[in-house]
C-alpha cells in the first residue's frame, strides 16, 4: 500500500467524520463581495425590495428571456443568427441565475453560507461553457469542441460533491480556517477523480468516441450526483439542512432531466431542435434563481434530534467505498502519468490536514483555557452572589428590626416607656457598638441621658457644646484614634459617630453609637463599607426615635389642650363632667362624700365692657391661679364657661366644703392684685355649694344643684356662698348666715 493511499484513507475519515463551524470568514467574504462586477451590483440593487416582489420580478424576467428566444427562432431561423441569440439569452438567463444565488449567499449565515456559494460556484462552472458554446454559434466557428464543451459543462458536478461533505446547517461551530482547509482537501480529492474519470481517459480517443463517451459520463453523473443527494437528505435530522438539501434536490433532478433529454438530442443530431431546446436551458436557469429566492433563513438554532447507530453504520460503509476508490484511482493515475503530480497533491493535502490539525489542537487548548478563564469567573461570580446573599439577608434582617422598632415606638404611649425600649432593641440592632441617647431640655442649655446600652464607652454629656453633632447640626463621623475633633462624651477610642435627633427642624438631641471593645479591631476607615452601612442604619434609627419623641410630644400637648382651658390653665368643661361622673361614681360605691362649688364672679361683664377684654383675661387668670392655690392636690378646679368655675372636691363633706368656699370667697375679695386702680371696686365671686351624699344621692342633680345655689347667691346680692337645697340639706345654715352678714357689711 502507498502513501498515498494510507493518507487519503485516513483523510477521508476525518472529511466524513467532521463538523463544521458557522459562518464564513469575514476577510473571505468581503473579497468575494468586491469581485462582484459593478453591472451585477446594479442589477443586485434592482433586483431589491421585497421577497414577493423579486421573485415576481425574476420571474417575468425569465418568462421575456424565453419570449425573445422565440422571436429570435421564428425569425432568424434555427441557424447561426437565430441558434446564436438563443444560446445567448441562455447566457443572461445563467447569470440572472448567478446574481440570484449571490444575493441568497449574503443574507446566509453559518454553514448555509457556505452552500449558497457553492451552488454560485455551480452556476459560475455552468456559465463558462455556455458563453463559449454561444460565442462560437455567434462567430460560425467552433471555439471548443464538442466533447470539451461536455466535459466543461460536467464540471459543476465538482461543488455539489463538496456540498455532500457539509455538516447539518445546526452543527457544532468550529473556527472559520478549519472549514476551508477541509474543503481544501476535499478539492483535491474531487479533482483527482475528476483527472481519472473525465480529462485523461478522453485524450487518447477520437473526437467521435470522445463525444459519445462524454455525453454518457454527463448523463451518469447527474444521475449520481441526484442519488447521492437524496442519500445525503436520508441521513440529515436538521431541518433547515433538510429544507436546503430538498431544494437542492428539486434542482438536480431539474438538471438531470434537462442533461438527458439535451444528450439524445445531440447524440442524434437534431439541430432544430437543439437550437429550440434553448427554451428549456432557460428554464432550467430559472429553477436555480427561483430556489434561491425562495429560501429564508431559520431564525434560531434548531434542537436536533441525535443520529442513531445505522446512521454512524451507513457512514462508515460509505467510507469504506470511498477508500476503496481513492486507493484505485490514486494507483491507476500514478501509473498512467507520473508521480510528480500525485506526489504534489499528496504534499499540498498533507500540508493542509498538518496545518488543520495544528488547529484544532490550538482550538482545544483555547477551548480549555477559556473554559478554565469560565469555571475561575463562574467561582468568583458565585462567591460574589454567595457575599450578596448574605448582604441582603443582613439587610432584611437589619430593615425587619428598624421597622420593629419604629412599630413599637409609635404604640408607645409615653416618653418614659420609649427610653426604656430603646436600648433592649438598640443593642440588638447595633451588637458590636455601644451607644447613648441624649435630649436637650426645654430652655436647650442642658442634655439629659434618656436612653444607654453597651458598656461606660459613652458618658453623659453636659451642655450642647460638648457635641459636634449638635454644634454643626450634621452628622459627625470619627475614625479610631484620639483627636481634637473626637466629642468629649466618648470615653473610649473606637470607630463613633453622633447622629443629631430632628423634630420639626430643630435639633432636640443626638444618637451617638461607637465601637465596643470586641469590634475595636475590625476596619476602621470612615468610608468603608461598615461605617457606611451603620450610618445608613443610625439614620434610619434616628429618624425613628426623633418622631417617636416628636409625636409623644404632641400628643401630650394635644391631650393638655383637650382638657385644659388655655387662657386659665384649669381643666375645661369637657374634663369637668367626665372626672366628676367617674369620681360621684366611685363615691358611690366606696361610700365618701363629695363636694362641688360652683363659682361666679360678680359684674364682670361691666368690669369686661368698662376696662377691655385684655383686663377681663387678666382677672380669670388671676382668679384660676387663687383657685389652685386654694384646693388640695386631689382636687380638680375647672373653668365651667365665662367667668363661671367648678371646684370638684373629693372626700369632702357639706360642712367642710361651706368653710372652704367661704376661705376662696375671703381671697379673692382680698386680693389686691385683680384691681385695676385704687378707684376700682374690689372683685368678688359668688359661691354655690353641694355634696353628695348630704344634698341629694342622685349623680345626675348634684351639679344642677349646685347650679341653683349659685343663682340663689347672686340674687341675694352677690359676694355670698349659698348651700344647695336638697332633700337632706339645713336651710339655717350657720355659715350661710355668716357669709350673708360679710355681704351686707360690705
Amino acid at each position: 500500500m502507498t502513501l498515498g493511499t494510507i493518507f487519503f484513507r485516513f483523510a477521508c475519515t476525518f472529511f466524513v467524520s467532521s463538523r463544521f463551524t458557522s459562518g464564513v470568514a469575514p476577510s473571505l467574504r468581503r473579497t468575494m463581495f468586491s469581485a462582484v462586477h459593478p453591472a451585477q451590483n446594479r442589477l443586485v440593487r434592482q433586483l431589491g425590495g421585497d421577497s414577493s416582489r423579486q421573485i415576481i420580478r425574476v420571474s417575468w424576467l425569465f418568462a421575456g428571456l424565453m419570449l425573445l428566444q422565440t422571436l429570435s427562432l421564428a425569425i432568424f431561423g434555427t441557424g447561426r443568427w437565430g441558434g446564436g441569440l438563443a444560446e445567448s439569452l441562455v447566457v443572461v438567463g445563467n447569470a440572472i441565475a448567478v446574481v440570484c444565488a449571490w444575493r441568497t449567499f449574503r443574507r446566509a449565515h453559518g454553514v448555509a453560507s457556505i452552500f449558497w456559494f457553492l451552488f454560485g460556484v455551480i452556476l459560475l462552472i455552468w456559465l463558462a461553457p455556455s458563453t463559449l458554446h454561444a460565442c462560437g454559434r455567434l462567430l460560425a466557428q467552433d471555439l471548443v469542441s464538442d466533447s470539451t464543451w461536455r466535459l466543461l459543462y460536467c464540471l459543476y458536478g465538482a461543488p455539489i460533491l463538496m456540498i455532500l461533505f457539509l455538516p447539518d446547517i445546526s452543527g457544532q461551530p468550529r473556527a472559520n480556517s478549519e472549514i476551508f482547509l477541509d474543503l481544501f482537501q476535499i478539492s483535491i480529492v474531487v479533482a483527482l477523480i475528476y483527472s481519472t474519470f473525465f480529462f485523461l481517459p478522453a485524450n487518447g480517443m477520437a473526437p467521435s468516441e470522445a463525444f459519445v463517451r462524454n455525453l454518457n459520463l454527463s448523463d451518469a453523473q447527474s444521475v449520481f450526483l441526484l442519488v447521492a443527494v437524496l442519500v445525503r437528505l436520508r441521513l440529515t435530522r436538521a431541518p433547515s439542512a433538510r429544507s436546503l438539501l430538498r431544494r437542492f434536490g428539486l434542482f438536480l433532478f431539474v438538471c438531470a432531466v434537462a442533461t438527458i433529454v439535451s444528450d439524445l438530442i445531440d447524440l442524434h443530431h437534431y439541430l432544430a431542435a437543439a437550437a429550440w431546446f434553448n427554451l428549456v436551458w432557460t428554464l432550467n436557469q430559472a429553477t436555480p434563481a427561483l430556489i434561491a429566492l425562495t429560501w429564508t433563513p431559520h431564525p434560531e438554532p434548531e434542537v436536533v434530534a441525535p443520529p442513531k447507530f445505522f446512521t454512524f453504520l451507513g457512514m462508515n460503509l460509505a467510507l469504506v467505498a470511498i477508500m476503496v476508490t481513492v486507493n484505485f484511482l490514486m494507483d491507476s493515475w500514478e501509473e498512467a502519468h507520473g508521480a510528480l503530480l500525485t506526489d504534489i497533491a499528496i504534499a499540498a493535502s498533507l500540508t493542509a490536514f498538518t496545518v488543520r490539525l495544528a488547529l484544532t489542537q490550538y482550538h482545544q487548548q483555547q477551548e480549555i483555557v477559556h473554559r478554565k478563564a469560565a469555571q475561575d469567573q463562574v467561582a468568583a461570580s458565585n462567591e460574589i452572589v454567595r457575599r450578596l446573599l448574605e448582604d441582603s439577608r443582613r439587610q432584611t434582617a437589619e430593615i425587619t428590626q428598624i421597622s420593629e422598632i419604629g412599630s413599637l415606638l409609635q404604640a408607645c404611649s409615653s416618653r418614659e416607656e420609649v427610653f426604656r425600649l430603646l436600648p433592649e432593641r438598640m443593642h440588638r440592632l447595633f451588637p458590636d457598638a455601644v451607644g447613648s441617647i441624649f435630649l436637650l431640655n426645654a430652655s436647650r442649655n442642658r442634655v439629659d441621658t434618656v436612653a444607654h446600652w453597651g458598656s461606660d464607652a459613652v458618658s453623659s454629656l453636659a451642655t450642647p457644646g460638648d457635641c459636634w453633632a449638635l454644634r454643626r447640626g450634621a452628622v459627625h463621623i470619627h475614625a479610631r484614634g484620639p483627636s481634637p475633633s473626637r466629642c468629649s462624651h466618648f470615653l473610649g477610642e473606637g470607630d463613633s459617630l453622633c447622629i443629631p435627633l430632628f423634630a420639626g427642624g430643630e435639633a432636640i438631641g443626638i444618637l451617638a453609637l461607637q465601637d465596643s471593645f470586641a469590634a475595636s479591631t475590625l476596619e476602621s476607615d470612615p468610608r468603608s463599607d461598615r461605617m457606611a452601612r451603620r450610618l445608613q442604619l443610625a439614620r434610619s434609627a434616628a429618624e425613628h426615635v426623633a418622631l417617636a419623641i416628636a409625636n409623644l410630644g404632641l400628643r401630650e400637648s394635644l391631650r393638655v389642650q383637650a382638657v385644659r382651658d388655655p387662657l386659665t390653665g384649669l381643666y375645661n368643661r369637657r374634663y369637668m363632667q367626665e372626672f366628676l361622673e367617674h369620681e360621684l361614681h366611685a363615691a358611690r360605691r366606696k361610700q365618701r362624700p363629695v363636694a362641688v362649688l360652683m363659682l361666679d364672679l360678680d359684674h364682670f361683664k361691666r368690669f369686661n365692657d368698662t376696662f377691655g377684654h385684655s383686663a377681663g383675661d387678666r382677672m380669670l387668670a388671676g382668679v384660676a391661679e387663687i383657685f389652685l392655690r386654694s384646693v388640695r392636690a386631689d382636687d380638680v378646679a375647672c373653668r365651667y364657661g365665662g367667668e363661671e368655675f367648678t371646684l370638684i372636691l373629693p372626700e369632702c363633706s357639706l360642712q367642710q366644703a361651706l368653710a372652704r368656699a367661704e376661705d376662696i370667697r375671703l381671697r379673692v375679695a382680698e386680693n389686691r392684685q385683680l384691681h385695676e386702680g385704687p378707684s376700682v371696686k374690689p372683685v368678688t365671686v359668688s359661691i354655690g355649694v353641694a355634696a353628695f351624699p348630704e344634698t341629694t344621692d342622685r349623680v345626675d342633680l348634684l351639679l344642677k344643684l349646685a347650679d341653683e345655689a349659685l343663682y340663689r347667691a347672686k340674687r341675694d346680692g352677690r359676694n355670698r356662698v349659698a348651700q344647695a337645697r336638697g332633700p337632706y340639706a339645713s336651710s339655717d345654715s350657720p355659715t350661710q348666715n355668716s357669709a350673708a352678714a360679710t355681704s351686707s357689711s360690705s
